[in-house]
Order: C-alpha cells, then structure tokens, then sequence
C-alpha cells in the first residue's frame, strides 16, 4: 500500500505542476473539445468569461466568451460560425493533428456594448488525454486579453 500512496501523491505533485505551468502563462488559454467546448481554462482566460467563469464550463466557446453570434442559436449554429477562425482552427487541429495559427477578428458582448478584438488565435492538439483535446491560446495586438488577473 505503501508503494500506491507514493505514486498517488506523485501524480498529485505532476497535476498540480502542470496547473501551475498553466495557470502562469500570461495568455488566455482553453482546452477544449472538438466542438469547442470548454473543458479546462486558465487565471488569464478568466477575464474574458465574465463574472463567474466557472460557468464557462463545458459550454462552447461562442457561449462563453460572448460572442455576438452565438446569441440567436448558439455557438456553431449561426451563419456566422461557418467562418469562426477559432472553431475552424479547432477543426484543423483535430484534423490534421498540427499546430494551427491563424488572425480573426472577434465580436464579444461586453457591459460596454460590442467589442471589435482582433486575436491572433493558436490551437494544438493535445496528446496523452483520455478523450480528444485541443489547446486554444488567444492573443490580441496590443496584448490587453487577461491582463492584472490575480492567480488563483
């Protein structure tokens, strides 16, 4: 028994690194699934989701990060979302199991009204996980998105 505790407190130790890893990259970052919705973000997503991101989970990523399009039907329904970089970069991910980078300007609903950002979004597939995920880093040009968020 001994042994088993040793190797559960190790893989405790593993999980907690590699939150921390990600929690500290200065990025919004998500990990989500092939229909983008979201299993996992980090500190610096939290200020793109409101405020309660928890609720951003397991919605897709339209939902939860506002997106004017996703209102009417939701995200991936609307016209719109045939052209969502971030939905197709997923797609691409999955697809071609390749890092994907690619410039899309995002209509977000804030308490000011409709944001224009223009985001520079990188999806990955990720390896080693029991069901299919994907990595989605977004960045904007002046390099606001997540900014002053307190680590959690």
């Amino acid at each position: 028994m001994r042994a088993q505790s040793l190797v559960e407190e190790r893989d405790e130790q593993k999980t907690q690194y590699l939150r921390a890893i990600f929690d500290a990259f200065p990025l919004p970052a998500f990990i989500v699934d092939d229909d983008v919705k979201i299993h996992d973000f980090n500190t610096a997503a939290e200020g793109l989701l409101g405020q309660e991101p928890a609720m951003a989970l397991y919605r897709r990523g339209g939902e939860a990060l506002h997106c004017i399009h996703s209102e009417m039907n939701g995200c991936g329904k609307a016209e719109h979302c045939r052209e969502c970089v971030i939905r197709k970069s997923v797609n691409k991910a999955f697809a071609t199991e390749c890092t994907h980078r690619e410039l899309h300007l995002a209509e977000l609903r804030t308490e000011k009204g409709v944001a224009n950002i223009n985001l520079l979004v990188t999806t990955s597939l990720l390896p080693y996980t029991e069901e299919p995920r994907a990595l989605v880093i977004l960045e904007d040009a002046a390099g606001k998105l997540g900014a002053g968020r307190k680590r959690r």
